[in-house]
């Protein structure tokens, strides 16, 4: 079983840090930035900040905002898409403000990953400006890339426009080394999980994740720095089968199948998702010109809408040995159908290396949540 003394204090500035970072929103606001908010790794965060603008992550992981999202939305639909949708319309239309970020955006930049995004977004342009960047879906055809360095091209135009300041290599190269040197820290941090008792949880690390949309960079970054000082001291027994969890994005709030696993005795490793290795895998080169650079790197995330998606098919194989992982937890949200065909893809290629994969479909509310303990109990089982 994982073990529960360890107590990491950093952790709290992660957790305790929402309000604090609302009102530095407000505050930048009050000053005359532009707060852009983003619902996909395919929009890079330098070419925002390069602009003179904040930005924060629109993803929706909590249940209850989907009840409004469904007046307008199709119930058999992804419960990311209408939880994101449905955060927006509760910002706009409704006194009980959970989440205020969500109002106080000027633009979404939003991305054409899947269709019900697509078509979530002509709705979305109705409360809150969006503009959505297209995204070439074969990677290894020979003009995808020169087309997605036209699409940055004209996202640097709209940002120009919305913040009134121009976007300069200078500036872009500045924002390219911040951004390395932040998944440079998230790679020092995963390099400690390899060990035998990794001194963090998944679900701890997921919460870290989590708020690296939404915190500015440098808080979130002197954030990992005292984190990493506190785990290289710090020692933890973690015992159990090693799993990693591979799949759909893990909102902030969608923390019910990492939670169910690890207190049941599994023990996460690692995170094949947008909400883990995706997000900061690939650096950016920082010798090449900078747009160029940008659209090579973000290209290459192999999220399930690129097709043939073989770059993420060896990156599950090459994450599972390196991280000398037991078994694979292949988390699907409802009508993701996305990740639900890839799922066998995955599964065939992990059986010719020999390593068990548990699959379980799911959304944000508990209905399921017995059901997939005692899954998860029976694959646990089956790994020690």
């Amino acid at each position: 079983m994982v073990e529960d003394s360890i107590f990491l204090r950093s952790l709290d500035l992660f957790k305790d840090a929402f309000p604090g970072r609302i009102n530095q929103i407000l505050k930048s606001k009050e000053d005359g930035k532009k707060i852009v908010g983003t619902l996909c790794l395919y929009v890079p965060d330098e070419i925002i900040y390069a602009c003179g603008a904040d930005r924060v992550i629109l993803c929706g992981g909590r249940s209850a905002p989907i009840v409004a999202a469904e007046e307008y939305l199709p119930r058999n639909l992804c419960p990311l898409i209408k939880s994101s949708f449905g955060s927006v319309i509760d910002q706009k239309c409704s006194k009980t403000k959970s989440c205020p970020h969500f109002g106080l955006v000027d633009l979404i930049v939003a991305e054409a990953t899947c269709d019900g995004k697509k078509k979530m977004y002509e709705l979305l342009d109705k409360y809150i400006p969006t503009y959505v960047m297209d995204l070439p879906q074969k990677p290894e055809n020979q003009n995808a890339l020169e087309y997605y360095i036209k699409e940055l091209d004209s996202l640097k135009d709209v940002l120009e426009k919305l913040t009134g300041n121009k976007i300069t290599d200078v500036l872009l190269r500045k924002e390219i080394k911040s951004a390395n040197e932040t998944r440079r820290l998230l790679h020092a941090l995963y390099e400690l999980r390899k060990r035998d008792s990794p001194p963090i949880r998944g679900t701890e690390m997921l919460k870290v994740l989590q708020q690296m949309h939404f915190l500015a960079p440098d808080e979130f970054r002197k954030n990992l720095v005292l984190l990493l000082d506190e785990l290289k001291v710090k020692k933890r027994e973690s015992s159990g089968p090693r799993i990693m969890i591979s799949g759909c994005p893990m909102a902030s709030g969608n923390m019910k199948v990492p939670e169910i696993i690890e207190n049941r005795g599994g023990l996460i490793v690692v995170e094949e998702s947008c909400t883990g290795t995706r997000a900061f895998w690939d650096l950016v080169d920082e010798n090449k010109e900078p747009m160029r650079a940008l659209a090579e790197r973000y290209l290459k995330i192999p999220c399930a809408c690129m097709s043939p998606n073989d770059r993420r098919i060896a990156q599950i194989l090459q994450l599972a040995g390196d991280f000398n992982v037991d078994g694979v937890v292949y988390y699907t949200l409802q009508f993701c159908h996305g990740y639900n065909v890839e799922k066998y893809r995955v599964g065939e290629a992990l059986k010719q290396s020999g390593i068990p994969l548990l699959s379980i479909e799911t959304d944000y509310s508990g209905a399921d949540s017995e059901q997939i303990k005692t899954r998860v109990d029976a694959f646990l089982e089956m790994l020690e």
